[in-house]
């Protein structure tokens, strides 16, 4: 048994299709963007390798697989939930 700290289900059983915790994800700065749905062309099985998910659910945090919104990379190694954005000004 693997309990996700951000929606108390199980991430081990099959009846867990998504993380219902993670529909958006938060960024330094106060803002979030709609987290990317685990890609059916990147699951094993039709479940995520990492975490279990069903392809369209949303990723557990942390996970391997999930991407960043932003930039598209893997977001646990992307830098953009440490980077602060830079603010333009005149």
């Amino acid at each position: 048994m693997a309990i996700c700290k951000w929606c108390g289900r199980d991430m081990t059983v099959e009846s867990t299709k998504s993380c219902l915790g993670n529909k958006r994800v938060p960024f330094p700065g106060g803002k979030t963007e709609p987290s990317v749905p685990c890609a059916a062309s990147e699951c094993r099985k039709g479940r995520c390798s990492d975490c279990n998910v069903a392809a369209g659910g949303f990723h557990h945090p942390g996970c391997d697989r999930e991407k960043c919104p932003r930039c598209h990379g893997q977001i646990i190694s992307c830098g953009c939930m440490t980077a602060e954005e830079e603010e333009t000004g005149t």
